[in-house]
């Protein structure tokens, strides 16, 4: 049942010549067929093979591709939505404000300038530490008081005397009463003051403050005077 139309022409091809060989062997045998056939007449009888009608096999169909189904779906559209529009007030720098000038610092009163034959207060003593011609910070604004007068008063003058305590040997002690004296002099000078309005001295432990022989008493020594002139 499987057998195409091809394949039984070629069955019938083949088996044709074999079945025509074998008759003609089975009449040579036999002679003629009964009824008066010869082998001739029984050859000329003899069915002759026709080949079977060649048919031309179709090439198998091609597989028909089937279309995809259209897509039906809708296109997406683009939809904007409308944004709210803020509006954004540009702040206006404020205007630049003057700085206040500053305070200038308060100034010291000068002095009153002292009339002719007077004299100014008189004035605390420089005191110094023990065995030491060095200004304190103390003495140094002592110092400023004095330099005021003196610029205040051109002319004024001061006459400067450096003391010791009673500690040390009289030759040292009288030393270092003329460096304490010195030092202020060069104050003064140092300020503007010059050497024609100062006179120095120095006595070491010869007139103390006070003769008592205490501690308080060597620090009221180491001192140097100023007295107006």
């Amino acid at each position: 049942m499987l057998l195409g139309l091809t394949d039984l022409g070629l069955i019938n091809l083949k088996l044709a010549p074999e079945y025509a060989e074998e008759q003609a062997k089975q009449a040579q045998v036999t002679g003629a067929r009964p009824g008066g056939t010869t082998s001739a007449q029984a050859s000329a009888q003899r069915p002759t093979a026709t080949p079977g009608p060649s048919v031309a096999v179709a090439p198998p169909p091609r597989p028909t591709p089937t279309p995809e189904p259209p897509n039906t779906a809708p296109e997406p559209t683009a939809t904007t939505s409308a944004l709210p529009v803020v509006s954004v007030a540009t702040a206006t720098p404020p205007a630049p404000t003057a700085e206040p000038e500053p305070t200038p610092p308060p100034t010291k009163p000068t002095p009153p300038a002292v009339a002719s034959g007077d004299k100014p207060a008189a004035v605390s003593d420089i005191l110094f530490e023990i065995d030491s011609n060095l200004l304190t910070l103390s003495a140094k604004s002592t110092l400023d008081e004095v330099l005021k007068q003196l610029k205040a008063n051109p002319s004024l003058r001061i006459h400067l005397r450096g003391h010791s305590d009673q500690l040390g040997s009289r030759e040292h002690n009288l030393e270092l009463s003329r460096k304490r004296a010195a030092a202020v002099e060069n104050f003064f000078h140092a300020n503007g003051i010059p050497h024609s309005r100062i006179t120095t001295e120095a006595v070491g432990g010869m007139k103390p403050a006070d003769a008592s022989n205490t501690p308080t008493a060597w620090s009221l020594n180491r001192r140097v005077e100023i007295e107006w002139r």
